[in-house]
């Protein structure tokens, strides 16, 4: 599994665990690097974190720890995907990614990764984030008008 993050500020940590990660590892992630993104960047203000609806993310201990560090989630739409806007982070990253040779095991896929993430970690990258970012009210808009189903988004 991995673990991105990205916000206004652009994108943030990448996280890369090779155990099957349950909600309590979960938990951990965001203890580790959540909670320091949002002293760093938010002053430890109020914040939407915006999250699918995989098992773990909506495991009890999950929502308990962020009812216990004061941190909103966004709704989200059973069946909808089309409000995750960190989707577009993962295409940039394959995009760089295709560019490279094929990886020949996963620790080189990693390493390869790892060598193309000052261009996702650059100021080009932060700007098309906030694009997307713009667009949220356009798309949750567009996700209500279709009862929680598919948008053009």
């Amino acid at each position: 599994m991995t673990w991105g993050c990205i916000s206004t500020y652009g994108f943030h940590d990448l996280v890369l665990h090779e155990d099957r990660v349950d909600a309590l590892c979960y938990i951990e992630v965001l203890h580790d690097y959540l909670l320091p993104i949002r002293s760093q960047y938010f002053r430890n203000q109020a914040f939407i974190f915006q999250q699918d609806r995989a098992t773990i993310h909506t495991a009890g201990a999950v929502s308990e720890f962020f009812e216990s560090e004061n941190i909103h989630v966004l709704e989200w739409p059973p069946d909808s995907p089309d409000l995750n806007i960190i989707e577009h982070m993962w295409h940039y990253l394959k995009v760089e990614l295709h560019k490279l040779e094929p990886a020949k095991n996963k620790e080189e896929l990693w390493n390869k990764v790892l060598k193309i993430m000052p261009q996702i970690w650059s100021p080009q990258m932060t700007a098309k984030i906030n694009n997307h970012y713009e667009s949220m009210p356009r798309r949750i808009a567009a996700v209500i008008a279709a009862d929680g189903g598919n948008t053009k988004y």
